[in-house]
């Protein structure tokens, strides 16, 4: 069965497995219980649950196009658990198209391919083993030298230490990948290694639509959760909630110009459909 995962993958699913034993003998039970009640409730998990069958039905396309195989199954999971759920988690900051950009470029990025190869290019289990916690807990003292570095400046010189120690280090890794490459470079130039390297581009890109629409619903909560507090008349709530619904229609940009600018005094003044076409314009 652990055939499939490299001995970094094995490395870090048992350090991960620890880490959670761990944390819930420190952490008290009630605690645990009460994060996983808020985990566990019908808003998170229904839109959850239909992003994994969303990319069900894309893996299932892809198949039927002969791109994606079982081969790819390793992949698909862990981009599924990992980059899916963390952009699921995310959404609630795009307020408009910009938000999508970024995300985008961040799979187009070179060091992707990097990453790729490097993962590919794995130490033997005992290395990796014992490198993960090492270079985990360093980043993590360099991620809390640089935050605390805002209100002590000597922390400055810490940060600046871990840094050049990670630069060094990534040296050494791109080094080392670059003489695996070069050596073994039949190994790595596939198809089969192509497609992995491709898919969380490809899946990224086919989840686009359904986290704009998840955006735009989340938006929409937001805005008529609000409306109650603008507008006393349950009737004329309908009526901004349906003109709202008309003029921003699928447009995240117009939605969240409203969203923003919305202001009951001016609609009582000029009317809704009106104002509300003043604010996006």
């Amino acid at each position: 069965m652990f055939e499939i995962f490299s001995t970094r993958e094995v490395a870090i699913l048992i350090w991960s497995t620890i880490f959670i034993v761990v944390a819930i003998f420190i952490v008290k039970f009630k605690q645990l219980l009460e994060l996983l009640k808020s985990f566990f409730v019908s808003k998170i998990q229904l839109p959850l649950w239909f992003m994994f069958i969303y990319i069900t039905v894309i893996t299932t396309c892809l198949y039927f196009l002969k791109i994606w195989n079982f081969g790819l199954l390793k992949d698909t999971i862990i981009w599924s658990i990992a980059s899916s759920t963390i952009l699921f988690f995310n959404i609630n900051k795009a307020k408009d198209l910009t938000y999508f950009k970024p995300v985008i470029l961040e799979n187009l990025k070179a060091i992707v391919i990097l990453e790729f190869v490097s993962n590919f290019y794995t130490f033997n289990f005992t290395t990796e083993m014992i490198l993960i916690p090492i270079m985990t807990f360093i980043g993590l003292l360099q991620i809390a030298a640089e935050y605390s570095a805002k209100t002590n400046t000597e922390h400055l010189k810490v940060a600046s230490c871990l840094k050049t120690f990670f630069s060094l280090t990534g040296i050494l890794i791109f080094t080392y990948v670059s003489y695996e490459t070069i050596k073994y470079y039949n190994l790595l130039l596939t198809v089969q290694n192509i497609k992995s390297l491709l898919l969380p581009f490809v899946y990224t890109i086919s989840l686009i639509p359904f986290l704009y629409l998840l955006a735009l619903y989340m938006n929409y909560e937001m805005l008529f959760i609000r409306i109650p507090y603008l507008v006393k008349e349950k009737k004329e709530q309908r009526k901004l909630k349906r003109n709202i619904l008309l003029i921003a229609n699928l447009n995240l940009n117009n939605l969240n110009k409203i969203s923003v600018n919305l202001d009951w005094f001016s609609i009582e003044k000029h009317g809704i459909k009106k104002s509300l076409k003043k604010i996006i314009k």
